[in-house]
């Protein structure tokens, strides 16, 4: 096969690059490892779900095997999601653009790197990113950076916990606002509003953007953009100029073929991008393709997190949102990042154990199961914390060369810590909830143990000198000249905001860049529409 831009992955950049190509007229193919999910399926998915299944599990369940090391494990387990989508299929939907601070750490607070771009660089694309999902929230954020352009939708109005949240925050000085978030407050762009089914990781009527409705579907409708699912990419080859000028894949039944295409973007992800870019090692890039820096795999980061939950005396009414309507940035932008380690307080619409829980729980039958079940359900609130994390060489992933998947290529290892500088704030992060679930009055405060939001970060870092970095600002391998990274992996630091929303930025930012290159007499128009 041949094409113009050969895509790898088609989740969140992947699929908003081929949308953005196709309305130019640029043939493009994606190569998607996983299967189509037909969203007239999801009831049955949200039924595993609630069974406490992995609705989303890849088909060749060996195709997602990796290993862990370092002091403490981080594993891939649930969160990531193979397939048309990729992981827009099980995201939360909230769709935080980074604080203007967050691109300029070592300017500002000599700890990090800076990014070679400035938010105000990206910030018309975070407004086109914004449209195209649609967004929904309003600008009720004390610490954000200037925007351009309106939210699209109207935000979900605050939740009666919310409320509970606010009075208590008011006297420690801590100020809630909106949570904006990729899913329909109002019906747009053909898609349903928003039921609160409380499932969002299977939303099973299409209202919470995914890049399988949002995205995808619109650029197969050009006629110029093709998807082939269960489609893995082995291995990437260079011709004598030292450009790609195929990627190889194979299908379930092992068969190996050929996509030949002038341009090729990996969009898989942080992990399996780095994972592919080491398994094209060469004569010429012995340690990996584009890894001249030797930088492929490095700076891996995610988000540390922990929840604080509480009991109150009287019911508060959780799960009647299935997602969370409030949070609080303060601690994320207004400090002094070099001592004080960002964090992000999400204050939750979903706390304590649910009804079943209760139930298996308590041993009971007849009238007192039920008398335990209204006594016990409904008094619980909870705040979950993100935590910055900073860039290390340290966190890594590699090629494990003894475990193998489906098509016997090395496995992704994954060596993870977590240093003082997270764990402090973490540890500050714990005392602040525990005093705002202290006004509310709550007893038996309680928090979890250290997990990672699904959030993979790092790995093909962006920056402007070939010998620190591994793309240029506009995600071009610096080794390679018709080779793109998008997605996660380009991120210089982590910020304490989910990712999602500024991959898709990027991914738009890209689209014009690529497009601009293949189609310079064009290379002035938008690369994306408004959706709807």
């Amino acid at each position: 096969m041949e094409a113009e831009v050969a895509i790898v992955g088609a989740g969140a950049a992947g699929g908003i690059l081929a949308l953005a190509l196709a309305r130019r007229g640029i043939r493009v193919v994606v190569l998607e490892s996983g299967p189509r999910h037909d969203l007239a399926q999801r009831p049955e998915y949200v039924r595993r779900y609630v069974r406490g299944e992995n609705p989303w599990a890849t088909p060749l369940a060996s195709l997602d095997r990796y290993t862990v090391g370092g002091p403490v494990p981080y594993h891939l387990g649930g969160k990531r999601a193979r397939g048309v989508g990729g992981s827009t299929l099980h995201w939360e939907g909230y769709a935080l653009r980074l604080h203007a601070n967050d691109f300029r750490l070592k300017s500002l607070y000599g700890i990090a790197d800076d990014w070679p771009i400035s938010y105000q660089d990206l910030e018309g694309y975070y407004a086109e990113a914004e449209r195209m999902l649609g967004v929904a929230g309003v600008a009720d954020e004390p610490w954000a950076a200037p925007r351009s352009a309106a939210f699209p939708l109207p935000p979900f109005p605050f939740s009666y916990s919310d409320g509970l949240f606010t009075r208590a925050c008011q006297p420690l000085g801590i100020a809630l606002h909106h949570l904006p978030q990729a899913r329909n407050s109002v019906a747009y762009a053909g898609r349903p509003q928003c039921r609160a089914c409380g499932t969002c990781q299977v939303c099973p009527t299409g209202a919470k953007a995914s890049v399988d409705l949002t995205h995808v579907p619109q650029a197969e409708a050009t006629g110029n953009a093709q998807v082939l699912t269960e489609a893995t990419v082995l291995r990437l080859e260079l011709d004598r100029s030292g450009r790609v000028s195929a990627a190889v894949y194979a299908r379930p039944d092992k068969l190996q073929q050929r996509l030949n295409a002038r341009v090729f973007v990996l969009a898989g992800g942080a992990v399996e991008n780095a994972r592919l870019l080491l398994l094209s090692a060469s004569r010429e890039f012995p340690g990996g393709l584009a890894n001249r820096s030797g930088l492929v795999g490095k700076f891996f980061m995610s988000h540390p997190s922990i929840e604080v939950s509480g009991r109150a005396r009287e019911k508060v009414y959780p799960y009647r949102i299935g997602f969370s309507t409030a949070m609080s940035r303060q601690f994320a932008i207004e400090r002094d990042r070099a001592t004080r380690g960002a964090f992000l307080l999400e204050f939750l619409n979903s706390a304590g154990p649910t009804p079943d829980r209760i139930a298996v729980a308590s041993g009971q039958w007849g009238e007192p199961l039920r008398t335990r079940v209204r006594e016990e359900f409904g008094h619980w609130l909870g705040i979950r914390v993100y935590a910055e994390q900073l860039p290390d060489r340290v966190n890594a992933i590699s090629l494990n060369l003894n475990v193998r998947d489906h098509f016997g290529s090395p496995a992704p290892h994954i060596h993870y810590i977590v240093g003082k500088y997270e764990r402090r704030a973490l540890d500050e992060a714990k005392e602040v909830a525990g005093k705002i679930l202290a006004a509310i009055g709550l007893t038996d405060v309680r928090s979890t143990g250290l997990s990672f939001a699904a959030h993979q970060i790092g790995t093909h870092r962006m920056g402007a000198d070939p010998g620190t970095s591994v793309v240029d600002v506009d995600l071009k391998a610096h080794d390679v000249p018709n080779l793109y990274l998008v997605g996660s992996g380009c991120f210089v630091t982590a910020s304490a905001s989910p990712p999602t929303l500024t991959i898709a930025a990027l991914a738009v930012r890209a689209a014009q860049h690529i497009a601009a290159r293949l189609r310079p007499a064009s290379s002035g128009e938008s690369t994306a529409h408004p959706a709807g």
